[in-house]
């Protein structure tokens, strides 16, 4: 399996129950909670970032296990979550290493908790000086599986064929002011064709060791796996200036999404600076049903400085521009500078 597959990126936004879930016990056995402890111990010490101290993060260690400590049948399960988040706690990832308790599932505000409720992907068209522009405000998805895919790219593309005008459009701005966090992947998946074989976006894992976070063909084997055959509407976006869009909304799985774009040369970004999850994480399934969501490695661009906090854009924002102001922007300048762009004039 390519490393890209075992990845799903996520923020920590809404803890909500899964729907027809009952409530887990207040108590656990405590040689479950031992397994839970150990299991989560294992998994931060071989796969996760380093502490950002060694000692805080060994007093951290000894009060988890402490608390298995005299205890001989059952212990408080909230009390466990709770020593294992003081844990996460110490590790250098921006606080963006977590716990899902049990029979709970992770959600935001834009995003349902069943695949085939996705909302569509937007698609708008933009009128400027030079030319039509194409807007995409990718959603984002908080499922961590690819079962989220299909319906993603089913939406993708229905939208794309009722929305007017698109084929007119001689330029694109990708906006991820919607991209609150979530998996990556779907959206990602949508966007392939703008990556070419030069994008120097990198992973960087705890021991410093960079690989490319892009892999056309792994992007390519996730689509074809959807059964989704039609054409992909950006690909006659796949060259030329590409604008995008960022809000300090921008998290996480949109974060990932925009470091990504970010390894084209040929990308300006506009906005404001991104919320700062800027870590990439997996998630492990924990003995009593509850889920471990992991940082495992940071970024960068090519041979530049590891990426810690948020991502200013090259363009920032007035004071009292509004985001439609800002989108505006975007689209003036994709437009002037693209080759497929003419005056109304001309058109």
């Amino acid at each position: 399996m390519h490393r890209a597959f075992g990845i799903a990126v996520l923020a920590a936004m809404f803890f909500t129950p899964a729907v027809g879930a009952e409530a887990p016990a207040q108590t656990i056995s405590v040689s479950l909670a031992r397994e839970v402890a150990s299991k989560t111990v294992a998994l931060v010490e071989s796969r996760g970032l380093y502490p950002r101290q060694q000692a805080e993060y060994d007093r951290a260690r000894m009060a988890l296990l402490a608390i298995l400590d005299d205890q001989p049948f059952e212990i408080d399960r909230t009390a466990l979550y709770t020593r294992i988040t003081g844990l996460l706690a110490t590790l250098d990832t921006n606080g963006h290493s977590f716990l899902i308790p049990a029979r709970h599932e992770l959600t935001t505000l834009r995003t349902q908790s069943t695949s085939t409720d996705l909302p569509p992907a937007t698609f708008q068209v933009l009128q400027t000086s030079k030319g039509k522009v194409l807007r995409w405000t990718p959603p984002p998805v908080v499922i961590s599986t690819m079962t989220a895919l299909g319906p993603y790219l089913t939406r993708f593309h229905d939208e794309a064929e009722t929305t007017p005008d698109i084929a007119d459009a001689c330029a694109l701005v990708v906006d991820l002011s919607e991209q609150t966090g979530g998996n990556a992947w779907p959206p990602l998946v949508a966007m392939s064709p703008l990556f070419s074989d030069a994008n120097n976006a990198m992973w960087v894992d705890r021991d410093g060791k960079r690989t490319a976070l892009m892999n056309r063909a792994g992007l390519e084997d996730m689509r074809q796996r959807t059964g989704e055959g039609r054409a992909n509407p950006l690909s006659r976006f796949d060259q030329g200036p590409l604008a995008v869009v960022t809000d300090k909304r921008t998290s996480s799985a949109g974060e990932m999404l925009l470091i990504a774009l970010l390894g084209e040369a040929r990308v300006q970004t506009f906005g404001s600076t991104s919320s700062g999850m800027t870590t990439a994480n997996a998630t492990y399934p924990l003995p009593d049903g509850s889920t471990l969501v992991l940082t495992q490695s940071r970024y960068a661009i090519g041979d530049g400085p590891v990426i810690r906090g948020g991502v200013e854009p090259m363009r920032q924002i007035h004071p009292g521009e509004s985001s439609v102001d800002r989108v505006a922007s975007a689209a003036d300048w994709v437009a002037a500078n693209s080759a497929s762009c003419r005056p109304n004039e001309h058109k």
